[in-house]
């Protein structure tokens, strides 16, 4: 259980920089500014969804003989509706044009990276 929280940490935080730095390129790119997305919550809610998604993961393996395809559906399925969500009922205008290209970097380094570390046993130690 531990490795399986610290993977789904080391996998936040590479993907919330990831995420940290498209979002400050895109700023860059549109010029837009917004209170409630800011590298902070960006890297807390990276940290938080890759958590749950190495415990999804680690609980797949455990239950169905294709853990990596379907943790990608569900990875996707959830980036997808949190991107509707923000497009659909944006909490500030025009958040969507820079939050949907975060989740985006987000759930595919979720997808790539947390099922070869927990299958591998490989971590950032």
């Amino acid at each position: 259980m531990r490795k399986t929280w610290m993977v789904g940490l080391q996998v936040g935080i590479i993907s919330g920089i990831a995420g940290i730095a498209l979002f400050y390129l895109l700023i860059a790119i549109t010029g837009f500014h917004f209170k409630q997305l800011n590298p902070v919550s960006i890297m807390a809610a990276s940290i938080i969804v890759n958590c749950v998604g190495a415990l999804i993961y680690a609980k797949l393996r455990r239950k169905t003989a294709r853990p990596r395809l379907f943790y990608a559906l569900i990875a996707i399925i959830v980036a997808l509706l949190l991107s509707l969500m923000d497009w659909a009922y944006p909490p500030e205008p025009q958040i969507g044009d820079v939050s949907n290209p975060i989740h985006a970097i987000v759930v595919t380094i979720s997808i790539v990276l947390i099922p070869r570390w927990l299958r591998e046993g490989r971590s950032i130690k």
